[in-house]
């Protein structure tokens, strides 16, 4: 289904694929399309078929695992390619799931540092006493009806 390219993988290609085939319709309706309970999603290594609910059993086989432990992940892709065997149309779109080995991490070209090590690391303070915020002359509120007189300001027109 791929060109593997050795130089950069030294394993072949580990996926799972479903073909969507053409609508006849335009964007803003869907392009391509299958059905959900006839589809299935074939693997690349074992050629079983799988359904949306089987993804979890595929990644967890033998084969696929052996992926895992070498450090690769999953990622998902599309293409459209031309259609092979159907005869209404001309082209297919083909979804996979797939294991890829994830590129090493590049040092800065720019000489900047990343935000992680520029930014100082939190570090946890102890707990202080709260200090009590009113004035030493402030009086307790008896009642709240002399409040509500003494708190009154006249509005100037």
């Amino acid at each position: 289904m791929y060109q593997n390219n050795k130089s950069n993988y030294s394993k072949g290609f580990c996926g799972l694929s479903l073909k969507l085939y053409e609508t006849q319709k335009k964007a803003p309706s869907y392009e391509y399309s299958a059905s959900s309970t006839k589809s299935k999603f074939m693997c690349s290594l074992t050629k079983k078929l799988y359904g949306l609910t089987q993804v979890m059993d595929w990644y967890n086989t033998p084969e696929v695992q052996a992926y895992a432990r070498d450090g690769y992940v999953l990622k998902w892709g599309s293409k459209i390619q031309d259609a092979k065997e159907n005869k209404y149309s001309q082209t297919e779109q083909v979804i996979s799931i797939y294991m890829v080995k994830p590129r090493p991490q590049q040092p800065s070209v720019d000489g900047f540092k990343p935000v992680g090590q520029t930014m100082p690391q939190y570090t946890p303070q102890p707990m202080t006493q709260a200090q009590p915020s009113a004035p030493d002359n402030a009086m307790p509120v008896e009642k709240m009806s002399d409040m509500d007189n003494s708190m009154d300001d006249e509005i100037p027109f």
